[in-house]
């Protein structure tokens, strides 16, 4: 799959955690800007999540849903940009995942 067809899966899964929270323009800027750079960029091993997509994406939109519903646990209704960063960062570190963004 290309890029840009994985993001597209990356922001569904997110989505779906979010429920019916809203998501503002700098938390959607922060997602797409840590999570495309993310898709293609070799890890440890050599391989990008990209690469690894026909066998981990279940995994990796499973943990997208997680941050999604984390960001959302605020009942506010509107998911800001430090919300959503202190949840993926948790969850990214909460995940025994070779292919997690960097901390």
């Amino acid at each position: 799959m290309n890029k840009d067809a994985l993001m597209v899966q990356a922001v569904f899964g997110f989505a779906q955690g979010c429920g019916g929270a809203e998501i503002s323009e700098e938390a959607s800027a922060w997602f797409h800007q840590r999570y495309y750079a993310w898709i293609d960029r070799p890890k440890g091993d050599g391989r990008s999540p990209q690469d690894v997509w026909a066998t981990e994406g279940r995994g990796f939109i499973g943990r997208f849903k997680e941050i999604g519903r984390r960001a959302a646990s605020s009942g506010s209704g509107i998911i800001e940009q430090p919300a959503l960063e202190t949840s993926a960062l948790s969850v990214e570190r909460e995940s025994d995942c070779p292919w997690c963004p960097d901390i």
